[in-house]
């Protein structure tokens, strides 16, 4: 749209507005969540650490998570961000690729809402619920994910399917599945609809293209991860072991397939719910789509049918699946709706519609997006105390160093060949390739602290250089607060590392340091306990009353409390 265009036409001048406002809105969300210590290790942290090891040729183990990044989610997509990290190491850039990826998305289904209602206001009504859909517009609130970025593909073939252009249809569709293995889904049942409902004879080439490419993304995860298969078919156990047995095990067993896709629920989504929140933010509209939202079911059935909870909840990025199949469903909706009506009443009746698509998305955005923007912004730390904290990292850990560390540092010390999600690699706690680590990840599944003897005979043998602990019991994630105390204890009295600096409710330990002295700075001096009879009891004792203390106690005022010892 060239500026002559948007002069003459107030509406695409409003619709690209819109669209700005709303990245730039949403970019500097991601930013700033960033910034204040509100990203996580799972999932900013994983992919950090994953395109920094590929765009600085190293082989792309990533120790956050405990095996290869492409044994995670076969993502070959990530290869695009390798040149920016090149030039400027820092996730900005992967909030700007899914920020605008998601935005770009209003181009195709523009076009195809105009194509359909050959209205401009009704498309742009469309375009824009797009952007404001609670499951679409809160994937942004929580790091970053690539299979975001397969959401303007996915509508850029839908576009090409319904204009019969096979080679830009292709095109999308490729690019598509370089997002993740699960898109496969999508793109299998798209050329599926192509060939059984449009007559697109080509399309049917993306069927057998799409479900050889999850087979091979599958195999490929398996292989990068040392095992049989990959462990995320094991959320889907209660249908079946192998993809073709999940699927049988599915069609075997169908009232118990529809109970569970109507009556699905999620951590906080209680059964029932997640359904009516996809759909109600779109005025139930896409149900008027005909067949189109028939091919959509498998992709809904992905999240619906899995034992992993948090797919079936706002604010995370699996909803990406099926969020394409919602927004595109719209233009055929909004057709076969305004068709139901005489030609005198089309302009009441559309009038009709748009105030009650407006008003069922307006309701929806009001009553979900700021909960969940307050749900992934609750550990943010105070801008000053952010920076401090930064500063203070920055300064007492080397950039070659390995580290372990509490989930909200770990995005800012991604940048290196190890980093670990505190326990880990100490005490293994969702880390690894298996069904167990998957179980840990949704919080069905809790590792309990190891008895103080072994975690200290784990950390002579597992080498870190450094290790940062924080005092609280919030963001104590993988571990319950109460575990992650009692496993900081055992840390702080083990005598291969010593306190190395102290910074408000932050210790970092260093490996060979001097243990008595670093004591000494939470107010723990050993000396005194050389005459109690249980020594080892004792400063157990006392380090568990100094890390009280730190937690209690510790301010953020100034630079004062920044200290190291030698």
């Amino acid at each position: 749209m060239n500026s002559i265009t948007l002069r003459k036409n107030p509406i695409k001048l409003v619709l690209t507005l819109s669209v700005l406002i709303w990245g730039i809105t949403l970019l500097d969300i991601s930013l700033r969540r960033f910034n204040l210590f509100g990203a996580q290790a799972f999932d900013l942290g994983i992919f950090q650490q994953g395109v920094w090891l590929l765009a600085n040729g190293f082989y792309p183990f990533v120790t956050i998570r405990g095996w290869h990044i492409f044994a995670d989610h076969f993502s070959p997509i990530l290869f695009a961000f390798v040149p920016f990290y090149k030039f400027f190491p820092h996730p900005f850039w992967l909030f700007l690729g899914q920020t605008v990826a998601l935005a770009l998305g209003v181009i195709p289904l523009y076009r195809l809402a105009l194509r359909h209602t050959q209205n401009e206001l009704t498309a742009t009504f469309i375009a824009i619920g797009y952007l404001l859909h609670p499951a679409i517009m809160t994937m942004l609130f929580f790091d970053f994910h690539p299979v975001l970025l397969s959401i303007p593909f996915v509508l850029w073939a839908i576009d090409a399917l319904d204009e019969n252009r096979p080679s830009p249809f292709f095109i999308a569709c490729f690019l598509a599945l370089l997002c993740r293995e699960d898109v496969a889904v999508s793109v299998a049942c798209l050329g599926l609809y192509g060939f059984l409902v449009r007559r697109r004879w080509w399309s049917g080439a993306m069927v057998l293209f799409g479900v050889l490419w999850f087979v091979f993304a599958t195999k490929m995860m398996a292989v990068l991860s040392g095992e049989e298969k990959t462990a995320y078919l094991s959320l889907y156990s209660k249908w079946g072991k192998t993809p073709l047995q999940i699927v049988l095990g599915i069609l075997a067993n169908p009232l118990e397939a529809i109970k569970a896709l109507i009556f699905c629920e999620g951590h906080f989504t209680q059964p029932g719910a997640y359904p009516m929140l996809l759909l109600a933010p779109f005025a139930f509209f896409p149900l008027f789509s005909g067949t189109f939202i028939l091919f959509a079911l498998p992709n809904y059935a992905v999240l619906a049918l899995s034992d992993w909870r948090a797919m079936r909840e706002l604010g995370f990025q699996h909803a990406a699946i099926i969020a394409p199949w919602l927004a595109a469903s719209l233009p055929f909706a909004f057709r076969k709706l305004q068709e139901l009506v005489d030609r005198n009443w089309q302009v009441k009746w559309q009038k009709v519609l748009l105030s009650t698509f407006t008003l069922c998305l307006t309701v929806s955005f009001l009553r979900y997006v700021p909960h969940t923007y307050r749900h992934f912004h609750t550990n943010i730390l105070p801008k000053e105390q952010a920076r401090q904290i930064k500063a203070f990292l920055s300064e007492v850990i080397p950039p070659d160093a390995s580290v372990s560390a509490p989930s909200q540092f770990v995005p800012h010390l991604a940048h290196r060949r190890e980093i670990y999600l505190f326990p880990n690699p100490f005490q293994r706690a969702g880390y690894g390739p298996s069904a167990e680590t998957l179980k840990q990840l949704d919080g069905r599944l809790w590792v309990k602290p190891l008895k103080v003897k072994a975690m200290h005979r784990r950390m002579e043998e597992k080498r870190v250089d450094y290790i940062v602990l924080k005092a609280g019991r919030h963001n104590t994630w993988p571990l319950k607060p109460d575990y992650y105390e009692q496993t900081a204890v055992a840390v702080l009295t083990c005598r291969s590392y010593g306190v190395f600096a102290v910074k408000g409710d932050i210790v970092v330990l260093k490996r060979g340091a001097n243990f008595d002295l670093g004591l000494l700075k939470l107010g723990v001096s050993t000396w005194q306990l050389i005459s109690e009879r249980r020594r080892e009891k004792a400063l157990e004792k006392a380090v568990k009353e100094a890390w009280e203390r730190l937690r209690e106690g510790s301010k953020w005022e100034g630079d004062s409390h920044f200290s190291m010892v030698p």
